[in-house]
């Protein structure tokens, strides 16, 4: 009987690792690389591993040091703490309906919006010496999400509802309680915003209207990742547009689930 219970317990436990395989297996491209980076150089950090001195946008040792990995690793490290684990739980859902919605089909394009992403947020903290942007990378994110389902209601913490459009400002002011009133917490969110409405207005805004898009994906991002394919909505083979979509979700202001 003891050998029966054991034998079933190693099933169990294999079935759920090759679950969690799966899902990790069916993550896109982009989400899979965020997820990973984000959980590994904050472990690295957090055991100890690698000195976080080593991980920031320190300029100097950029530019003179030749120590280029920190402009990754700057958006990709933070700590550990449940707050945090949440906000890393809510990029995957984010990073999984753009990558597969509103850029379904179209890897390079979305590698792109978070590299321009991240210049941008990297060009203002070289000003303001922010050494750490993974919140800031976080809110492009939402925001982006937010920008394509703007008059989705959306529940947001205990229960508050609100449209999604108002998603990132919520964000970024109980970040900021959370905090205890501290400025500084917010600045690398307020870059992200920042970043995310430049991206869409100078490549969906303008361009719907008539006006070039004055910021393509580089070609060199295409050889890498594709060309775009044809994807509709619903994953098919057929057309989407980054404008077709305006609803749908997960965590933080969609499908039920709250932040809190």
């Amino acid at each position: 009987m003891v050998r029966a219970a054991g034998s079933g317990s190693r099933r169990s436990v294999i079935s759920d690792g090759m679950q969690v395989a799966n899902w990790y297996n069916s993550m896109g491209i982009i989400t899979k690389t965020l997820f990973t980076s984000v959980i590994t150089c904050t472990l690295f950090v957090s055991l100890g591993m690698i000195p976080g001195y080593y991980m920031g946008l320190y300029w100097p040792k950029i530019w003179n040091g030749f120590q280029v990995w920190r402009l990754a690793t700057g958006f990709l490290t933070t700590h550990v703490s449940l707050n945090e684990a949440i906000m890393v739980a809510a990029l995957y859902f984010y990073s999984t309906d753009l990558e597969t919605q509103e850029f379904g089909g179209r890897t390079a394009d979305y590698a792109w919006f978070i590299m321009f992403s991240m210049i941008a947020m990297a060009s203002v903290a070289w000003i303001t010496l922010t050494f750490f942007l993974y919140h800031g990378l976080f809110l492009a994110l939402l925001t982006m999400w937010s920008l394509h389902r703007q008059q989705q209601i959306v529940n947001f913490f205990m229960g508050i509802k609100i449209p999604a459009q108002y998603l990132p400002y919520a964000t970024i002011a109980l970040w900021f309680l959370i905090n205890r009133g501290s400025v500084y917490a917010i600045l690398d969110m307020v870059y992200g915003f920042g970043a995310a409405h430049l991206y869409y207005y100078l490549s969906v805004d303008l361009p719907s209207q008539g006006s070039p898009n004055y910021i393509p994906t580089p070609q060199l991002v295409y050889r890498f990742f594709g060309q775009p394919q044809q994807v509709r909505a619903n994953g098919a083979s057929g057309s989407n547009s980054i404008n077709e979509r305006p609803g749908g979700g997960h965590y933080w202001g969609a499908r039920g689930r709250t932040l809190g």
